[in-house]
């Protein structure tokens, strides 16, 4: 899969095949970013990537006026999903086994995304980035979203690896579809600066407060304490999923 990231970003994703996917003569093993002359090879197939330079726009004025017009802001549901320790864990499999791995994980975490209604805005190498418009009945959506990922953390088939979620006023701006524009503002440095919290912590799923209030009559969760965040002033309430509920419907 070629997934469009942002504006002229474009990464190649191989989703576990079984045979491989090769950029330039190497084995994707984690979703990289393309450039223009890069060769991909699917079994027996060869294709030569091409990007044009983006031309400079003469009219300043024009451009930077349509941005800001295009730019607006709405509440969100944010996940950020990584893998635990994965170098540890890329290690401790064999060689032809590595990509399969992270290309099934990525896969499976695709299409719980998906099939509840989300979209991943990015992939980040070893996890991603996923989210949700808030619209009626999404808390139902996303409470259901995140007792997949539950069960999935206790898979044996799966590697270990850490979600971390939040709510919040986003600004979402850029061209194409929504799946292909710019989610900003500090909600999202936010619930990325939560999954480097939840490494921190040692814990496998990390909700902000503003979850919790959403979330605490669809899913059982409980309180982790207070700590800082990063960049961000002051301590903030934290919450887990009671253990119980990550083998639950």
């Amino acid at each position: 899969m070629i997934n469009v990231q942002g504006q002229g970003e474009f990464w190649l994703v191989d989703l576990g095949s079984s045979n491989g996917t090769y950029l330039n003569s190497r084995r994707v093993g984690q979703p990289c970013r393309l450039t223009d002359g890069d060769r991909i090879e699917i079994s027996s197939f060869s294709f030569v990537f091409r990007q044009k330079k983006a031309s400079a726009n003469p009219d300043t004025d024009r451009t930077t006026e349509k941005t800001i017009q295009d730019i607006r802001s709405m509440n969100c549901w944010l996940m950020v999903a990584d893998l635990e320790d994965s170098t540890q864990y890329l290690k401790s499999l064999p060689a032809e086994q590595v990509p399969r791995a992270t290309g099934r994980w990525l896969s499976t975490c695709k299409h719980i995304v998906e099939d509840h209604q989300g979209t991943i805005n990015k992939f980040l190498g070893d996890g991603f980035f996923a989210y949700w418009l808030d619209r009626e009945q999404t808390a139902d959506v996303v409470a259901r979203a995140l007792r997949a990922f539950l069960r999935l953390l206790v898979s044996r088939d799966a590697p270990r690896f850490r979600a971390v979620l939040h709510y919040g006023k986003v600004f979402v701006g850029g061209e194409g579809s929504l799946g292909e524009e710019s989610l900003m503002g500090a909600e999202v440095n936010f619930v990325f600066r939560m999954e480097k919290l939840a490494a921190h912590l040692a814990v496998p799923c990390l909700l902000s407060e503003s979850v919790q209030d959403r979330l605490k009559q669809l899913v059982p969760v409980q309180e982790h304490g207070r700590h800082p965040v990063q960049s961000f002033e002051g301590e903030f309430p934290f919450y887990t999923i009671q253990e119980q509920t990550g083998a639950g419907s």
